[in-house]
C-alpha cells in the first residue's frame, strides 16, 4: 500500500515541476525573444541610411577592410545624382582621402574612390585623377581613365592621349573607350592611330569612337563589326559578346550616314537571327536620311 502511494505522487511531483519550468523559464524565454524581435524590427524600421559623408568618414578612419568597404559604397551611392553632397567640403575630403590612399597597401581603396570621383561627374576631380594616372599599376590607370571618361571634361583628353602607348592592351583599350566618351575632336588623330593596334578590342573601340564624332575613318572596322561570320572568326568570343559587340555598332552606325553600313542593318533587320538586334538594326534605320 505504501508503495502504491508513493507511485501515485511522482506523477504529480513531476507535473508541479512541469508548471514551474515553465511558468518561470519557458515563458519569460519566449517573452524575451519576442521583445528582442520587435525591438530590431522597430530599430531597422527607423534606422537612418548611411549617407556619402558616413561612407567617406569609413575611408578616413576605418580598418583595412571598412577603408575599402566605404570606397566601395561610396562608389555606388554617388552614381545617384540626388545622393551628392553640394558643398565644397565633401569635394575637398573626398580628394584628400584620395591622395591620402595612395600610401594604402589596398589598392582597392584607391580605386573605389576614383570611380565614386568619376561617378559624380564633377570637373572638380580631374585634377586628381590625371595625377593618378601615374600609377604603375596597369588596373589603377584602368580604372582611373574610366572615372575621367565619365567626368567627360576636355581638360583629360591631352593625359589620356599621353597613355596610349602603354605596353598593357586593357589600358590602351580603357583609354580609347574614355576618349570616345569625352568626344573632343582633339582626339581623332590619335584615335585614327589606334585603329591599327595589334590588339582587335582596341581597334574596334577605336572605330567606334571616331563614329561618335562623326568620323568615318572607321567605316571598314564597323561593317566588320555587323558582320557575324566575320565575329565567328574569333573563337574566343562568344555569342553574348557577339551580341553586345553588334548593338554597339549598331548604334553608332547613324553617326556617319553610310550606304554600305545602311546596307548591312538592313541585313541585320531581316535575317539575323536575334529578335534584339533585329529591333535594333530597325531602330538604326530610322535616323538614316
Amino acid at each position: 500500500m505504501e508503495n502504491q502511494v508513493t507511485t501515485e505522487q511522482q506523477p504529480e511531483k513531476k507535473s508541479a515541476l512541469r508548471v514551474v519550468i515553465h511558468s518561470f523559464f519557458v515563458v519569460p524565454f519566449i517573452i524575451a525573444i519576442f521583445a528582442v524581435l520587435i525591438f530590431l524590427v522597430v530599430r531597422i524600421m527607423t534606422a537612418e541610411p548611411n549617407t556619402a559623408q558616413d561612407y567617406l568618414e569609413d575611408v578616413k578612419i576605418g580598418g583595412t577592410t571598412k577603408r575599402w568597404q566605404g570606397a566601395f559604397e561610396l562608389s555606388k551611392i554617388l552614381s545617384n545624382p540626388e545622393m551628392v553632397p553640394d558643398d565644397d567640403r565633401f569635394v575637398s575630403e573626398m580628394i584628400s582621402a584620395f591622395e591620402y590612399s595612395a600610401n594604402d597597401r589596398d589598392i582597392r581603396v584607391r580605386q573605389y574612390l576614383a570611380l565614386a570621383m568619376g561617378a559624380t561627374a564633377d570637373a572638380k576631380y580631374v585634377s586628381p585623377l590625371i595625377a593618378a594616372l601615374a600609377h604603375p599599376e596597369p588596373d589603377m590607370i584602368m580604372t582611373v581613365a574610366h572615372a575621367l571618361g565619365n567626368i567627360g571634361d576636355n581638360s583629360a583628353v591631352d593625359p589620356l592621349i599621353g597613355m596610349l602607348d602603354h605596353g598593357e592592351p586593357k589600358v590602351r583599350l580603357q583609354v580609347v573607350i574614355s576618349l570616345g566618351k569625352i568626344g573632343d575632336a582633339s582626339s581623332i588623330a590619335a584615335l585614327r592611330e589606334m585603329m591599327a593596334d595589334p590588339e582587335a578590342n582596341v581597334r574596334w573601340d577605336a572605330a567606334i569612337a571616331l563614329a561618335k564624332q562623326k568620323d568615318a575613318s572607321g567605316r571598314r572596322i564597323l561593317l566588320d563589326l555587323l558582320d557575324r561570320n566575320y565575329l565567328d572568326s574569333f573563337p574566343n568570343i562568344d555569342e553574348t559578346e557577339q551580341v553586345q559587340a553588334l548593338m554597339v555598332a549598331i548604334k553608332v552606325s547613324p553617326f556617319i550616314q553610310n550606304v554600305e553600313l545602311k546596307m548591312s542593318l538592313e541585313k541585320l533587320r531581316e535575317g539575323d537571327s536575334n529578335l534584339k538586334i533585329r529591333e535594333a538594326a530597325r531602330l538604326a534605320l530610322t535616323q538614316f536620311e
